[in-house]
């Protein structure tokens, strides 16, 4: 085997390990990312209604609060 193709033989393999050690995981991660990216959203959309939910019974609180002291003084 010549000096050429000896080099050629040697990029075609560095390409091959390349493609392998960054493509596999770069495919995977497109893979999964809208997965990922879904459940993140659902938690995020999760956490806003529990406090939400959780500012309306603040709210509900302090309403009923300012009436009876207001209901008190009248």
């Amino acid at each position: 085997m010549t000096h050429d193709q000896q080099f050629l033989v040697g990029c075609v393999v560095t390409l091959l390990f390349l493609a392998a050690v960054v493509g596999g995981p770069l495919f995977l991660a497109l893979r999964m990312m809208p997965r990922i990216n879904r459940a993140r959203r659902r938690r995020q959309i999760e956490t806003a209604m529990r406090l939400g939910v959780l500012d309306g019974e603040l709210i509900q609180e302090v309403g009923d609060k300012l009436y009876r002291e207001r209901e008190g003084q009248a």
